[in-house]
């Protein structure tokens, strides 16, 4: 009898491990792609959704761009009045007849106003505990209203909106312009001393002129928002927000995002154009690239403030040499390579002042000086984040020449 009863109750178990009881069928799920916050008209946030279509992006949409808003492409928005994000998705069900599911999605946008009136740090708690939430998640800041720029930002060659979410962001290989944090390690930076957050920004494509005057401005000097161009996608990426305990304190143009990017050793290559030191109105293009990541040295000076001294190494590539200057000579390459320093250091410097200026120390200088403390509440007690301001930082920039290109000889034009 005991051996029949424990049969019967392996039998039931086995039942049971294969049990289905909470299965979920994919073409049952509203999958979020993106999720959007604003300061709320009619309750605390105005959060808004973008939901696929899974059954216009197999069809391939019909080569059209994909539509936001009401429909009739391959996601659609839906924007509601909640208390707190997590309660929109419950919202959701009263609107939406699949439930709602955040497992697929890439971005979470905060509309600036928001960012900076109250800050984003509340809301990373809460998501960081729900099951559906990855720490993959871009945290992306807009100009304007994120419900406006959700809507209106439509993919042109992609029908997968979350694909083009996906390859947007992975410019940040490619070019100096865009941040490479991601919910995780913006989140992990808000949560420790010495160290301040960067998220991109972004912002819709402006179709009035920027500028008024056609007056030589450095590529890297533009923002979201600020970038004079037309055609192409309405959505834009360039420069960062910086945040200081969880709240936007400041914008980075392109250049200092990518001053930040090597010091943190995620840049890898950009592309310089140097004023040509003995030709004004003529540039020398050079391929930069990082030697070896940034050397900090920091030592607490007797005032008690800290001082820092940064090398950094760089090499590249003579792209182009307009005035047709024969810089690649072993005799005149110096001249170029000081020429690359030059300008190089001039960033550096440009966004050191602008992080002590902020009392944000995006560029991690606070992680190589929690060494000199043996205990963490002697870390903690030194209080970095109000010394850094007054710190006395050193730049020094090396700069080599590896290759010329595919012209090893300047010949003049004749």
């Amino acid at each position: 009898m005991k051996r029949v009863f424990s049969v019967v109750l392996l039998l039931v178990t086995v039942l049971m491990l294969g049990g289905c009881y909470d299965y979920s069928e994919p073409d049952e799920k509203a999958w979020i792609l993106a999720l959007g916050l604003d300061k709320g008209r009619q309750n605390v946030l105005t959060v808004t959704a973008v939901i696929a279509i899974p059954k216009a992006i197999a069809g391939g949409g019909g080569g059209e761009p994909a539509a936001g808003g009401a429909g009739g492409g391959t996601f659609f928005t839906v924007s509601m009045e909640t208390p707190t994000l997590l309660s929109f998705l419950e919202l959701l069900d009263a609107v939406v007849d699949r439930r709602a599911d955040m497992s697929q999605t890439k971005w979470l946008v905060f509309s600036r106003e928001l960012a900076e009136d109250i800050g984003i740090g509340k809301y990373f708690g809460p998501i960081t505990r729900f099951p559906q939430f990855r720490r993959s998640v871009h945290v992306i800041i807009c100009e304007g209203r994120a419900e406006d720029f959700l809507e209106q930002g439509k993919p042109i060659l992609e029908d997968n909106v979350g694909k083009y979410y996906e390859l947007l962001m992975r410019g940040w290989r490619y070019t100096e312009f865009i941040p490479f944090d991601t919910f995780h390690f913006l989140h992990l930076k808000s949560n420790t001393v010495g160290v301040a957050p960067v998220a991109p920004l972004a912002a819709l494509n402006r179709k009035e002129p920027v500028y008024e005057d056609n007056t030589p401005k450095p590529k890297g000097a533009y923002q979201a928002g600020r970038l004079p161009r037309r055609g192409g996608g309405e959505i834009e990426l360039m420069g960062g927000a910086a945040f200081k305990e969880g709240r936007m304190v400041g914008t980075l143009d392109g250049d200092q995002v990518g001053v930040q990017k090597m010091f943190f050793g995620t840049l890898k290559r950009t592309i310089l154009d140097v004023p040509d030191p003995e030709h004004p109105g003529f540039f020398i293009i050079v391929d930069v690239t990082p030697r070896y990541n940034p050397r900090v040295d920091v030592r607490i000076g007797e005032d008690g403030l800290p001082e820092i001294s940064v090398e950094v190494g760089l090499e590249g590539t003579i792209m182009s040499i307009q005035s047709g200057e024969e810089y690649e000579t072993p005799d005149r390459l110096p001249v170029l390579e000081q020429a690359v320093e030059r300008a190089y250091l001039e960033d550096i410097n440009r966004t050191v002042a602008k992080s002590q200026e902020l009392g944000a120390d995006f560029l991690g200088l606070g992680l190589h000086a929690k060494k000199l403390f043996h205990t963490w509440p002697q870390w903690v007690a030194y209080d970095w984040n109000a010394k850094y301001p007054d710190a006395t930082i050193t730049v020094s920039v090396d700069y080599r020449v590896r290759r010329v290109g595919l012209i090893h000889e300047t010949v003049p034009l004749k």
